[in-house]
């Protein structure tokens, strides 16, 4: 087999592939043999048909499977001979056979690019140094406690505090809204910040009060049509209602499933917070340093053809849980996806590189130790564990997980990282 190899762009290769007749004619000569001893043809007994008989009535359909066979082959040897790391075919095409170079083809591909050493000593990184404290305890408290609040009818005016079920129709620019009905609202009184119209017009009202008033909606509230517009407004009043929130005692935990009361309460969401911090000090790492890696290597040019997969891939993704919800019309086309899809492989080009470079593996007892911290948020650890290890998905998914960490881990132990104290949550807070 000879192969020549031009490079026709910066990652696109055209490869010229001559098999010799000798080999094609062989395996040619050896399919009709078998066909030979397998064919029941009238007038001949089974295994003593002639092969001139074969060749005549297979021979053609035969020499175009062993072509497009020895096509296939063929290219993934001289791929594996040349040393390319192929990203993807863009074109196979047969040139056709000639009884002195023998059958040749053309397959033109596209490659991944060379990478340098991945270095990352002048990465300037900063740690978040956080702590779980006792107030962080009691704000999850309260929202558990805020989770647990009971209402009920109170016949008095609205005061602070108090949640006013309403229901209104609005008149803006000539037209009403809704158009038919009424629309429905239960707003608290104290926490209408951003709609001081809204709190100043319910203060003091009672069930069965009905009201016209002016109101400005902020640009933010949920109705379009109103968003950001005055409007003459016609509230009917349907419910006072005052709230209590409950103790903290063993029946409180036991709403929440916690069997050993209130301190175990307190112990179970002390856990579950230094949780959420750890992934939230590993999102921050990873983030600052696949900020700055990408930066630094933004010139690493990429595939078109695996570009444009990656791009129908999260289109797909994306319009897949679009039409569980009904949104399927939403979404924009795969060239929307691009900036994200060139992130994304350009990221795992450098994470797979590094990894080669300094030998990093997937290490099983992290495998282990992830499965563990994915399932003790299930009731039945060991049922979810057993899901995972039988679902070759998921692990792949788990396992790549993992890889990811240890490079990360790796790409910080190799950069200038310095610790930057600050709050748990301040830690939380997206940047």
């Amino acid at each position: 087999m000879q192969v020549s190899v031009e490079k026709t762009g910066n990652l696109e290769r055209r490869m010229v592939v001559q098999v010799p007749a000798n080999d094609i004619d062989s395996q040619v000569a050896g399919r009709l043999n078998e066909l030979r001893r397998e064919v029941r043809l009238k007038g001949f007994r089974p295994g003593k048909v002639p092969i001139n008989v074969i060749r005549q009535r297979y021979g053609k359909q035969v020499r175009e499977e062993i072509l497009s066979q020895v096509m296939q082959s063929s290219l993934e040897q001289a791929i594996s001979e040349q040393d390319l790391r192929v990203a993807g075919v863009t074109r196979l095409e047969p040139k056709g056979e000639n009884a002195d170079s023998g059958f040749e083809f053309v397959a033109e591909l596209e490659v991944f690019p060379e990478l340098p050493e991945i270095a990352v000593d002048d990465l300037q990184i900063e740690k978040p140094v956080a702590e779980v404290t006792d107030a962080d305890i009691d704000d999850m408290i309260e929202t558990l406690r805020e989770q647990r609040r009971e209402w009920h009818d109170v016949d008095r005016p609205a005061e602070d505090g108090d949640r006013v079920r309403l229901s209104y129709v609005a008149k803006v620019d000539g037209a009403k809204v809704p158009e038919t009905g009424r629309h429905e609202i239960a707003p608290t009184l104290g926490a209408l910040e951003n709609f001081p119209d809204l709190q100043s017009a319910l203060e003091g009202v009672k069930a069965g009060d009905e009201k016209s008033v002016s109101l400005s909606f902020p640009d933010s509230y949920r109705h379009d049509s109103l968003a950001g517009k005055t409007a003459e407004v016609e509230l009917q009043v349907q419910k006072v209602e005052h709230s209590e929130l409950p103790e903290v005692d063993d029946a409180f935990a036991a709403a929440f499933g916690v069997e050993g009361g209130a301190e175990q309460l307190r112990g179970d969401v002390r856990r579950n917070l230094e949780r959420e911090l750890r992934a939230a000090v590993t999102n921050r790492l990873k983030q600052a340093v696949t900020d700055q890696l990408l930066a630094k290597y933004a010139d690493l040019s990429l595939p078109a053809s695996t570009l444009q997969q990656e791009m129908r891939q999260m289109h797909g993704q994306v319009q897949a849980q679009a039409r569980q919800q009904g949104r399927e019309a939403e979404v924009p086309g795969p060239e929307a996806f691009r900036a994200d899809a060139e992130r994304r492989l350009r990221l795992g080009l450098l994470f797979g590189e590094f990894a080669r470079q300094t030998g990093i593996e997937i290490d099983p007892a992290r495998i282990q130790a992830k499965l563990e911290e994915v399932a003790e948020t299930y009731e039945s650890p060991a049922q979810i564990i057993e899901i995972y290890r039988s679902d070759e998905r998921l692990m792949e998914q788990m396992q790549n997980m993992v890889l990811e960490e240890q490079v990360i881990e790796a790409l910080l132990e190799r950069s200038n990282v310095t610790d930057k104290p600050m709050s748990f949550k301040q830690a939380l807070e997206q940047e």
